[in-house]
């Protein structure tokens, strides 16, 4: 986890990336980022990002709540970022469902194995 924010009642994750997608502008829209998160596995690092994040809050911030307190994850592609594309130029975002994340909390970490 490169960097924890927090907006509001919400907090984020995010995961800068250097990588070169390739040359042109349109390398970094949503499908060039789509096609990096899968062949890179990031989907896989940014589940395990949101459980530990998960876990963190569960502990630390009472009354917390997965719904009302998880804003998401944005991988960052430094390359792609250009103010002439718009805000989405080159940034990845999810959020995984509570149910996925609980789902995972309970075979990484709640399970007794």
């Amino acid at each position: 986890i490169d960097l924890i924010f927090r907006h509001g009642e919400r907090f984020y994750l995010i995961d800068w990336k250097s990588n070169l997608l390739g040359h042109r502008r349109e390398d970094y829209r949503r499908e060039g980022l789509h096609e990096s998160i899968l062949g890179s596995y990031y989907f896989l690092q940014y589940h395990l990002y949101t459980v530990a994040l998960d876990g963190y809050l569960r502990k630390r911030l009472p009354g917390y709540d997965y719904d009302r307190h998880f804003g998401g994850v944005y991988y960052v592609f430094l390359r792609g970022i250009n103010p002439i594309d718009g805000p989405n130029a080159g940034i990845y975002r999810d959020r995984p469902s509570k149910a996925l994340v609980a789902a995972l909390r309970e075979e990484l970490i709640d399970s007794e194995r």
